[in-house]
């Protein structure tokens, strides 16, 4: 299994991840049919940031990276079917730079592959931790599925909905995306046995990075270098309603004749209006309140864990994965 990290800080921990994700495949015994697509899927590049997240905040607990490393690799897994299934609905050609699975393969494929993917994330929880241990995963794995459904059904309604406000957006991000990098980070604390309180701080935590995460996200979708790995623009081939849209349509009104049609409904689909967009955006300030918002929620999640937890390695690292999504460019 690849994965991307521009410092070796985090090696030891990501060879941990990767092998539990590597087991759990191996175990699943599955047919090519949806072996391939579920490994060219996991193997397709990502960051790992969700599990490695996982097993930091066991270990600032006090656990073993080794005993988070099942629970990371149904993070990271049940994260990857996420992928699978929205880049069907948002009809996206390219993740992390490949063709997506629907279109490697096909719609009916990456169905399966993403369905089968879901039992194997769930099937790792119960065969790894004892059982009550196991019933408080699940109940955090399942409030978060649903959070993720409706964050991705508000993402896909506001498409079409010409009045979206900030407030709107921010709340569907946090269902959406900042949901699992919560559970991820409060997961971690349940397996290491944590109080309620440090569970709360590491949520908060992991909620501040994934709020932080998708706006970063969203700038690079249209100011990202080619290794983002997307098409240049696809939320506003898309039609969809983020961060930098809404910014943009708030502060530039030289902008809102061009986003008029879009709002309703229309997405962008010329180059040309797409770089007109990302030359107001420069224009009128919305890379500067976007990096100031990242800023915010970012200073807020690592004050939120060194509030609650004592000074260790793993608390540090937590702090040095938060900074390095302060201006992070993939």
């Amino acid at each position: 299994m690849a994965h991307t990290t521009d410092t070796h800080m985090f090696d030891s921990h990501l060879t941990i991840i990767e092998g539990a994700i590597a087991d759990a495949l191996a175990k699943a015994h599955l047919p090519p049919e949806l072996a391939e697509p579920i490994a060219y899927t996991l193997d397709g590049g990502g960051k790992r940031l969700r599990p490695l997240l996982t097993v930091l905040a066991a270990e600032a607990c006090g656990a073993s990276p080794h005993r988070a490393a099942p629970l990371a690799a149904a993070i990271e897994i049940l994260h990857n079917f996420t992928l699978v299934h929205d880049d069907i609905m948002d009809r996206s050609p390219l993740r992390r730079g490949k063709p997506t699975v629907y279109v490697r393969w096909d719609e009916s494929t990456a169905i399966l592959a993403g369905d089968t993917m879901m039992g194997i994330a769930y099937r790792l929880l119960s065969e790894h931790y004892d059982a009550e241990t196991c019933r408080q995963l699940v109940a955090e794995f399942s409030a978060a599925f649903i959070e993720i459904c409706i964050g991705q059904a508000e993402d896909i309604a506001f498409r079409y909905r010409p009045s979206v406000a900030m407030s709107d957006y921010t709340e569907m991000i946090a269902r959406k995306t900042a949901r699992l990098f919560a559970t991820a980070t409060a997961s971690g604390a349940i397996v290491a046995g944590a109080s309620d309180r440090t569970s709360q701080a590491l949520r908060r935590f992991g909620h501040g990075l994934g709020m932080a995460f998708q706006i970063q996200d969203d700038v690079l979708d249209l100011f990202g270098e080619p290794q983002f790995g997307k098409q240049r623009g696809q939320d506003l081939r898309e039609g969809k309603k983020t961060f930098i849209v809404l910014s943009l349509a708030d502060r530039c009104s030289s902008a809102r004749a061009l986003l008029e049609r879009y709002m309703h409904g229309e997405p962008i689909a010329s180059d040309a209006d797409i770089e007109r967009i990302a030359t107001l955006c420069r224009q009128c300030g919305v890379l500067e309140e976007a990096q100031t918002t990242i800023d915010s929620y970012l200073d807020d999640a690592i004050a939120a864990i060194r509030r609650e937890l004592p000074p260790s390695p793993a608390r540090d690292l937590l702090v040095a994965a938060a900074e390095k999504n302060r201006t992070r460019t993939l």
